[in-house]
């Protein structure tokens, strides 16, 4: 069974359609804000003063949801995507709300930049969807500036992350909203095996954290269905299931390194 990644290209033009079925603005309205928050925070502290510019580079920038909230800060933004319809996407809603983003067309394992050209690195939803992660994250650190922080989440291959992002996000039709393949769960990631690359290419490890609902879970299967059948918007769901950082990484994690 081969992960399917031609969804991006398929329905790439669709990123900011209110009307999308789910695959692309479930992570608009579910999971990037809560991402947003936790790298805000971690910039705010490192560049307290703003009296410079940072480089940040978004890998694998899908059609912009998180470089625009970075670009929104002040920084120096670069998206990376290898779909064309992605890329056109983010370029065009970055003209119409007037940002100044550099979107380029390219693949994580090869990004077309110089050494230690970037401040920040963010790489978020893209490493479980790629056949060689560690080639991401050595390509990344190589790009990052010594000192330099990179962004991450993925998702933990565990019982839970089996039941939750497979079975109920993804194959019961009464909860379903991504697409068939989006994700396979051996393609999901154990954090010691995360931090494990990060080591191998000099990033330390700084935090790590969990980012999911509360634990109720039959709120939030009901709360699903009502989604699946029309009866509450993405806005809504967002709302009841009440996304957080918290301590529980047994689904999706987030965290961030440290360049030596």
């Amino acid at each position: 069974m081969q992960i399917n990644n031609a969804v991006y290209d398929r329905k790439g033009h669709a990123w900011w359609d209110e009307n999308e079925d789910g695959s692309l603005i479930s992570l608009r309205y579910l999971s990037n804000p809560v991402k947003f928050s936790y790298i805000h925070a971690v910039i705010s502290d490192r560049w307290p003063t703003r009296t410079t510019k940072p480089r940040l580079l978004d890998v694998g920038c899908g059609g912009g949801y998180l470089s625009e909230e970075l670009a929104r800060l002040g920084l120096s933004v670069t998206g990376i995507d290898p779909s064309p319809a992605t890329i056109g996407a983010a370029r065009a809603h970055a003209r119409q709300t007037g940002l100044a983003i550099d979107y380029l067309e390219g693949r994580g394992e090869a990004l077309p930049f110089v050494s230690a050209r970037f401040d920040f690195v963010c790489c978020c939803d893209v490493l479980e969807h790629v056949p060689d992660p560690a080639l991401i994250v050595a390509e990344i650190a190589r790009v990052l500036k010594p000192g330099g922080v990179f962004f991450y989440d993925t998702i933990n291959r565990t019982l839970i992350s089996r039941l939750v992002m497979i079975k109920v996000m993804q194959e019961w039709k009464s909860t379903a909203f991504l697409e068939p393949r989006i994700h396979l769960w051996r393609m999901f990631i154990k954090p010691r095996e995360l931090i494990a690359m990060l080591a191998a290419n000099g990033l330390v490890n700084q935090d790590l954290k969990g980012l999911g609902p509360g634990p109720n879970f039959v709120a939030h299967y009901l709360n699903l269905r009502r989604r699946a059948r029309g009866r509450i918007g993405w806005a809504e769901l967002s709302h009841r299931l009440g996304l957080r950082i918290n301590a529980n990484l047994a689904m999706t994690y987030v965290g961030h390194a440290l360049k030596t």
